[in-house]
């Protein structure tokens, strides 16, 4: 669809959706609650919803692009580039203007044309998907977490876990129920909010409590990319306790919705019949560390915005002696250096790194506005990127060099 050809009965409500969307395309927290994510529905967990969601966001522009044979300066094309560079390259409004050789009011023009067309390529799915969509059981949670704001990280829940355990202590003791924990002494790495998890936790040994079971047990498993605390209850809750709009089954959907709001999920056992256990499903958190040497703070931004939207773990470094620091405090599995550098440039980095028995190992992708991928080969680089770089490509180089270390553990992707 051209951008020239754009449907006038799109509410301007949606269209402030869309760039909201646009402006948050790597920001993985933000789309697992946003009002669009419900146009990519995945029916998993709510982090497959939001890459599906940037996924359907990404395929929208790329519907706008007019074709490779028209130059950036032709009319058709500018919609689509400026949109792009804006919100896929990250590119401030000052150097999309320069690049483009255009003023304000023309960028401000483009960019509206282009968006006006993105939203009118997703308004008819989002009308349909609003008439066939119930309301959320409950607005009022949502709003809640929506206002607080979802904050993802690497997260030991054993802490977590030990703050739910007194409270849900205190009330099993009027019931005379006993709640007990065993947890190794490592951590338990994952992937969440630890506000949220730590309301999860208690409104669900609140909830099984309330039945009167003798014992709630509380265990830890790993499953594949998962953690799951499992709390377990003595003698199993009747079905009838579980049943109609104040039972068990009820009383446990706000920590269903809270740990979706955080990419997890909960899962009942057996489905019906008597409860023997909940299970409260997180991501695990562990992906390759990636340390980027680049001096120019704007592309550090934007590279750790494409990694840590796919759970691998960033540190930046501005030149050589910032970037040994990093190292000595945690080996990066990979880095990616600039060439253009003062003082010590990428060459010279990178000849050091690989005269290093200890960091000749670690894979390096050279990244620059040179095209220099035979030189960057020769002094040992794995992979060249000439910038600008997209998130594919730097995913992909990233990942193409991990899988041919025998140093690094391939990476995972935030759930």
């Amino acid at each position: 669809m051209s951008a020239e050809a754009v449907p006038a009965a799109v509410p301007e409500e949606f269209v402030g959706l869309v760039r909201d969307a646009l402006a948050h395309l790597y920001d993985y927290a933000h789309l697992q609650r946003h009002p669009l994510v419900a146009l990519a529905s995945t029916g998993e967990t709510t982090t497959d919803s939001a890459r599906a969601l940037r996924n359907l966001l990404l395929d929208t522009l790329e519907q706008l692009n007019p074709g490779d044979s028209l130059s950036r300066n032709d009319k058709e094309w500018r919609p689509y580039g400026v949109l792009v560079r804006r919100y896929v390259d990250g590119f401030p409004a000052e150097e999309i203007m320069e690049e483009l050789h255009i003023s304000l009011r023309q960028f401000q023009r483009e960019h509206r044309k282009g968006l006006l067309a993105a939203a009118s390529m997703l308004y008819d799915r989002w009308q349909q998907e609003r008439q066939d969509t119930k309301p959320p059981v409950s607005q009022t949670l949502q709003e809640e977490m929506t206002s607080l704001g979802i904050v993802l990280g690497r997260v030991d829940l054993a802490p977590l876990i030990q703050d739910a355990l007194g409270p849900a202590q205190a009330l099993a003791r009027g019931h005379g129920v006993h709640v007990e924990a065993s947890l190794p002494p490592a951590p338990v790495w994952a992937w969440a909010d630890p506000v949220l998890t730590r309301q999860a936790l208690l409104a669900a040994l609140s909830a099984l409590v309330l039945p009167r079971p003798d014992h709630i047990a509380i265990r830890h498993a790993a499953g594949h990319d998962r953690l799951i605390v499992r709390l377990m209850v003595t003698p199993p809750i009747a079905s009838t306790l579980r049943q109609g709009p104040h039972g068990l089954d009820a009383r446990l959907t706000p920590v269903s919705e809270l740990m979706q709001g955080q990419g997890g999920a909960v899962h009942l056992f057996p489905a019906i019949g008597p409860l023997e256990e909940v299970r409260l499903e997180f991501g695990q958190a562990r992906g390759a560390r990636v340390l980027v040497i680049d001096d120019n703070e704007r592309v550090q931004q934007l590279f750790e915005r494409y990694l840590t939207a796919e759970g691998f773990s960033v540190s930046s470094a501005a030149d050589w002696s910032q970037a040994l620091a990093l190292i000595d405090q945690a080996r990066p599995d990979a880095i990616v250096l600039d060439v253009m550098m003062r003082e010590v440039d990428g060459w010279q980095l990178l000849q050091r790194l690989q005269s290093d028995a200890a960091l000749g190992t670690i894979p390096v992708i050279v990244c620059s506005v040179l095209n220099e991928p035979e030189l960057a080969a020769a002094l040992g680089a794995r992979h060249y990127l000439k910038k600008p770089v997209s998130q594919q490509q730097m995913l992909a180089a990233i990942r193409a060099a991990l899988g041919e270390s025998s140093q690094a553990e391939p990476p995972l992707a935030a759930p």
